[in-house]
């Protein structure tokens, strides 16, 4: 292990669940004789992401209706409407998330109803994308996942290291998409048929490159900030909080690839 991991306070990541403060704070070593290992972050994690896809099945579910035989048959014979709830649980989901960020040893009990909301809309939203192209979420989905396991490889065959340096980059990248963000936001305001241009798609496919690459990066820090805490010894009782983060990056990748294959989608 580099010199860059030796001390956990000297690693930054780009998730902003794990901030400065906790890496200083909290991934220190445990008082007690019970420390967090990397297998029980991975199996907080699973249990984590089960919460979440169990949580996107309900939405999902909520999201689409049948439509009635005398109506006609259309896309999959189903309607994909908003259901009742989704605001409910997305403003949940955020609120949750900033409480879990401000105490972390809130991460075991809440990062579970987290996961249920966070999932509710994704079932959602993923319902809504599966509508218009027929099997993208699936896409996504395994996207996803080889692109975790291509981080996972980088980060343990030391190709890609979790330095300062990289933490820098992925932060500034991410301060930049959210002044993209906002910009195309502002523009919209003035042209919204610019949304619908070639130009706008051209420009969005861009965009989401870039967040998928900022997202796999952001899961190479995750993985140098468990390592570190478990090399310091951190408690046990933050492993709920490191899944946790992990499983924010995940849901971060998750929706970016499910935009980015929408994208390409369109320019067929």
């Amino acid at each position: 292990m580099s010199d860059a991991m030796t001390a956990p306070r000297d690693l930054r990541s780009g998730n902003p669940a794990l901030s400065d403060n906790f890496v200083q704070t909290q991934l220190a070593p445990a008082a007690t004789a019970r420390s967090m290992s990397v297998a029980g972050v991975s199996a907080k994690t699973l249990i984590l992401l089960g919460f979440v896809v169990a949580g996107g099945v309900w939405g999902w579910a909520s999201a689409t209706q049948q439509i009635p035989p005398e109506l006609g048959a259309g896309f999959a014979d189903t309607t994909v409407t908003i259901p009742g709830g989704f605001w409910l649980a997305s403003i949940g989901a955020f609120f949750l998330g900033i409480f879990i960020a401000v105490e972390p040893r809130r991460a075991g009990a809440l990062g579970i109803v987290y996961a249920l909301a966070q999932g509710f809309c994704l079932g959602a939203i993923s319902a809504a994308f599966d509508a218009q192209t027929d099997g993208i979420v699936g896409a996504a989905v395994l996207s996803t996942v080889c692109v975790f396991l291509v981080a996972l490889l980088l980060y343990v065959t030391g190709i890609v290291r979790p330095t300062q340096k990289l933490a820098f980059a992925v932060i500034a990248g991410i301060g930049g998409l959210m002044l993209i963000y906002f910009f195309v936001f502002v523009v919209s305001i003035f042209n919204w048929g610019w949304l619908y241009s070639e130009s706008f798609r051209t420009v969005g496919l861009i965009i989401t490159i870039i967040s998928v690459i900022l997202a796999a990066l952001s899961l190479v820090l995750d993985f140098g900030t468990v390592a570190a805490g478990v090399e310091a010894g951190a408690s046990k009782e933050l492993e709920w909080y490191l899944a946790f983060s992990l499983m924010v990056t995940l849901i971060w990748l998750y929706i970016t690839l499910l935009k980015l294959l929408a994208l390409l989608a369109r320019q067929r």
